[in-house]
């Protein structure tokens, strides 16, 4: 019966989300590069029972090939929804809860890339729980740009950042105890431990979701040059940055 209840919720939210919709919110163009700019989008809505409300405030883009233009947002879009769909669905349904989160576009060389940081929020033990998401396209066609096709070995790739996170973030982060993070599976060289992650002028961001590496986001920087021989040959020009 419990299973049945939950069931008839996350259908009935979903439907609100998609009553919901995404719409242009107001605001001032913000220049981007490649002839794109960024404009602001928005995503509203409450939850069937009255107890809960989201709100993702997040930047699509305008400008350059309307094609790849569509192509952007239709992704951002959907990150967007992604992150009410999966920070709501779990949520308390007994007291009242809210989910609001910030996505903005960052502009590279051949790059453009989203990052959405929210905060889930409700009465109870351990909250509010932080959330990220991030992607990331060329600019050039629209594609999506993953370790699959950024890495000309995604095994190598993978293996480079667990090495790098593990020399890097007890340098930003103090760990519980000396070592912890350097040992835990949570920078095992596999896909779901870098799910995060946008391209800036300085190399890889990468960001590790609430309880990955304790309370709170994290976020380091893997150089490019610690990573550039490994980057595939069409997506070099977004080591360069001007």
């Amino acid at each position: 019966m419990k299973r049945f209840r939950r069931s008839v919720l996350i259908s009935a939210a979903a439907a609100m989300i998609a009553l919901s919709g995404v719409h242009a919110a107001r605001g001032e163009p913000v220049a981007g590069g490649g002839g794109f700019v960024a404009v602001p989008g928005v995503i509203t809505g409450s939850s069937p029972d009255g107890l809960g409300s989201w709100g993702v405030h997040y930047q699509r883009i305008d400008g350059g090939n309307p094609d790849i233009t569509a192509a952007i947002n239709d992704g951002i879009d959907a990150t967007a929804m992604r992150e009410v769909e999966k920070n709501t669905w779990n949520g308390s349904t007994k007291r009242p809860w809210i989910f609001d989160a910030t996505g903005t576009a960052h502009f590279g060389p051949i790059t453009v890339a989203e990052l959405i940081v929210g905060k889930y929020d409700t009465d109870e033990p351990h909250m509010p729980i932080d959330t990220v998401a991030t992607i990331v396209f060329d600019s050039r066609s629209g594609i999506v740009i993953t370790w699959d096709n950024l890495f000309t070995d995604k095994s190598a790739g993978l293996t480079r950042l667990s090495e790098q996170t593990a020399a890097i973030l007890p340098t930003v982060y103090a760990p519980p105890h000396p070592g912890d993070w350097q040992r835990s599976g949570a920078i095992a060289p596999i896909e779901i431990n870098f799910k995060y992650w946008i391209p800036t002028r300085d190399g890889i961001e990468l960001h590790f979701p609430d309880n990955q590496f304790g309370r709170g986001l994290k976020v380091i920087t893997v150089p490019w040059a610690k990573v550039g021989d490994l980057i595939a040959p069409e997506f070099l020009p977004t080591t360069s940055w001007a």
